[in-house]
């Protein structure tokens, strides 16, 4: 399936929700049903600002998107979603509340930004997905959005995965402490989802399997309802002595690591062929824990291995899943053969991206950068690998070992990678105790809707959605509330404040905005009367009211914009207005987004003319973006500060007097035997000032990291900055906790920092 056609009616209604309605979404599915083709496919058409998430930095990887605890600056814990709770200390867990989490929680301005102008959110893998975190980002949203009385501060979210595949994780420790709270960890039980259960769409064609013996068993066991006929068919395939042929290219599934690792590392040292070894070739920042493959890979001729992408040309060479032989490797060439019959094929590197979303501030766009990438062959050895390694990976023959089975849905998620009966092989039969679903995941299913239920819901909430969304687009309260903000705060006297001189000019703008202002309430009356009547030619009568009004208030505000760039060159040369022009430039980027509006609501009233899907190529935006990076282009909004230089007399002629190097004082006094406190009594500093000259040092690796932090910490201190995205001390010693000093942060940050460079 590479597109979501009319054809497929779920996957179909299921995209239409999103781009037609603010509901949320819950898209499940058997495995092997599609729902990745459907994730890039919500992301190749929207027309909303989206991020995709997910719980961990491979998932994230995989999904093409980012961590939750970057993203959102999350603390690691649990959370627990009463601000003033009485919590037991217990400095082996670490609880995160509504007030809490804000204690270490700092946004940059263009996180903030982007998190304002998010429209989409959307969660992979959420089978992983604890319901305190979902809580806890709803607690961010709401803050940083300033809606507090709206779930996720007023977002829609998409929730992607199959609920049988891995659970969230949660510690013992820690569920004493959320099982007053939550009812289970999985996702559907978090508080703020409770009064605002999202849809349940389930699809339904499966594209793996085509047995239908097979497809029923599988059935059963995601419902619980297993019969006997169904424990006897499989335990037909128990051949605990089986020994595949080299070439019919058997994968042997485990419940653990440590038996999958073993089984790859014996098989490959009993090949007497030369090992060949390939380096991953990494460029920016790129995290280690979410590394695809191994950084370094040894391969020999004859090697089993599989590939875990799907052949990016599009030729379908292979696919992610698919088992091969090396059957021609050099230091610069390696050749896999298949035993069904295919082509041989050389295989190409391929580049995975750790991208950050970042807010176009030219045209209010949540936009993709590629923050480091990591480059290597697309492949794993593939005689063993776990259970939970094979999720989304396809295989025709596999010879399962699932009799320690430890989790609920582990037999379910390692038969599901199967394409039929014929390629099972049971190394140990069925054990019927691993074959229970978790209570809470059947129950959460039996909500899913009927397809009637979606149909209606989805005639009521379009109907909604349509009309609420081009209201608003030419609504300009918004817009007359910030200009009267921006208003009352020429506060000051003229002599105290270069701004207030502008007063007069902020005044003439706020008078002409009132005049467009009180057409444009005028124009809402009218369309929420054309809405109310819904005469059968109601949508007709909308596109011509509608374009109309894009005619009429286009070129007004392109005026004002105009009006605020020219103040903006008018006055950056001049002394302390940096505040002030930064105050400008978000008024005009404020009346660039209701222009973008009018034009959103012009697109999506023609295509509900015309009986379409609203989606993002349905929106002509490009010869206004285009005008708008030119416009701006022009606008250089550099302040010129006067500044005294170092080292110079009032005058201003330079002075003799060489400027002492601080920091090497106090790495000269370190050296020569000297303690921190020593060094700060001697030069009457403070221990924090002596400390971050040292970490300067330690940074260029002239001072011992080691002497001010030990390994294990630093590790640890690394891997949260990377998390979190953040090079910021208070957030990093805010998930870290008190076992932490901001010492050792900064040493460990330090060192980091310079290596990276």
């Amino acid at each position: 399936m590479t597109e979501i056609s009319a054809g497929n009616s779920v996957a179909s209604i299921a995209s239409k929700f999103i781009n037609n309605t603010n509901k949320n979404v819950f898209l499940t599915g058997k495995a092997g049903t599609g729902k990745t083709t459907f994730l890039k496919h919500i992301i190749k058409h929207t027309y909303k600002n989206a991020v995709i998430v997910a719980p961990t930095g491979i998932a994230a990887i995989n999904a093409g998107g980012v961590t939750i605890h970057s993203l959102f600056q999350l603390p690691f814990g649990a959370f627990i979603p009463v601000r003033d709770a009485n919590i037991e200390f217990n400095e082996n867990i670490k609880i995160n509340t509504p007030s809490t989490i804000f204690k270490g929680f700092q946004l940059n301005a263009s996180k903030r930004k982007l998190l304002q102008e998010l429209e989409l959110l959307i969660i992979d893998e959420v089978s992983m997905l604890r319901s305190d975190l979902l809580d806890a980002i709803d607690t961010v949203l709401k803050s940083v959005r300033r809606k507090n009385n709206l779930p996720f501060g007023g977002i829609q979210v998409l929730f992607i995965g199959d609920l049988l595949q891995l659970p969230p994780v949660v510690k013992d420790d820690e569920w004493r402490y959320l099982k007053g709270y939550y009812k289970s960890a999985f996702f559907f039980d978090a508080q703020v989802l409770q009064q605002n259960k999202p849809i349940y769409i389930e699809l339904d064609k499966i594209y793996r399997q085509a047995d239908n013996t097979f497809i029923s068993i599988l059935n059963n066991l995601r419902s619980n309802q297993v019969t006997k006929q169904d424990i006897d068919i499989l335990n037909s395939h128990y051949k605990p002595d089986f020994k595949p042929d080299v070439k019919e290219n058997y994968i042997h599934l485990t419940t653990h690591n440590n038996k999958a690792d073993s089984l790859n590392r014996e098989s490959l040292q009993k090949l007497e062929s030369k090992s060949f070894f390939f380096k991953a070739e990494i460029t920016g920042d790129f995290n280690e824990y979410s590394y695809p493959v191994e950084e370094n890979m040894e391969l020999k001729k004859g090697a089993q291995i599989m590939f875990i992408k799907n052949d990016p040309t599009g030729a379908q060479r292979f696919f992610n899943g698919k088992i091969g032989i090396i059957s021609d490797i050099s230091d610069k060439n390696i050749e896999v053969s298949f035993s069904d019959g295919s082509k041989s094929v050389n295989i190409e590197k391929y580049e995975w991206q750790n991208i950050k979303y970042a807010i176009n501030e030219t045209t209010n766009e949540i936009e993709e950068k590629i923050n480091g990438t990591y480059t290597h062959y697309p492949i794993k050895l593939a005689w063993a690998i776990t259970v939970h390694k094979s999720q989304g990976l396809t295989f025709s023959k596999a010879i399962i070992d699932i009799g320690q089975a430890f989790a609920p849905g582990q037999v379910y998620v390692a038969l599901s990678r199967l394409t039929s009966l014929e390629g099972l092989v049971l190394s140990s039969p069925i054990n019927t105790n691993s074959l229970n679903i978790d209570t809470s995941i059947t129950e959460y299913s039996n909500l899913k809707e009927s397809d009637e239920t979606l149909t209606n819901l989805f005639e009521t909430e379009s109907f909604l959605f349509f009309q609420n969304y081009v209201v608003q687009c030419f609504n300009f309260s918004t817009l007359n509330h910030a200009l009267t903000t921006h208003i009352e705060s020429y506060q000051k006297d003229e002599q105290k404040s270069a701004k207030q001189k502008h007063f007069y000019w902020a005044f003439e703008l706020k008078k002409e905005v009132d005049v467009a202002k009180s057409v444009s309430d005028k124009f809402l009356n009218q369309l929420k009367q054309i809405f109310q009547s819904k005469q059968p030619d109601y949508k007709e009568q909308l596109k011509a009211r509608v374009e109309a009004a894009k005619n009429h208030f286009s070129p007004i505000l392109k005026q004002f914009s105009k009006t605020i760039i020219k103040q903006i060159e008018n006055i950056k040369s001049e002394k302390k207005v940096k505040t002030y022009l930064e105050e400008l430039s978000e008024l005009d980027a404020l009346f660039f987004k209701q222009l973008q509006l009018i034009h959103k609501a012009e697109a999506m009233v023609k295509t509900a003319t015309e009986n379409s899907e609203f989606s993002k190529d349905k929106i002509n935006t490009t010869e206004e973006n285009k005008e708008r990076v030119q416009e701006l282009s022009t606008v250089n909004i550099k302040v010129k500060r006067e500044r005294k230089s170092r080292g110079s007399t009032r005058d201003g002629e330079p002075s003799l007097a060489k400027k002492i190097d601080t920091k090497k004082v106090s790495f000269d006094l370190y050296k020569s035997g000297k303690t921190v406190e020593e060094i700060a009594a001697e030069r009457k500093m403070v221990t924090m000032t002596i400390e971050g000259h040292l970490a300067h040092y330690a940074g260029l690796g002239m001072v011992d990291v080691k002497q001010f932090v030990d390994a294990e910490k630093m590790k640890n201190i690394i891997t949260v900055s990377k998390t979190l995205d953040t090079t910021l001390f208070g957030p990093i010693k805010q998930s870290l906790g008190d076992e932490y000093s901001y010492s050792e942060i900064r040493f460990a940050m330090a060192y980091y920092l310079n290596s990276k460079k």
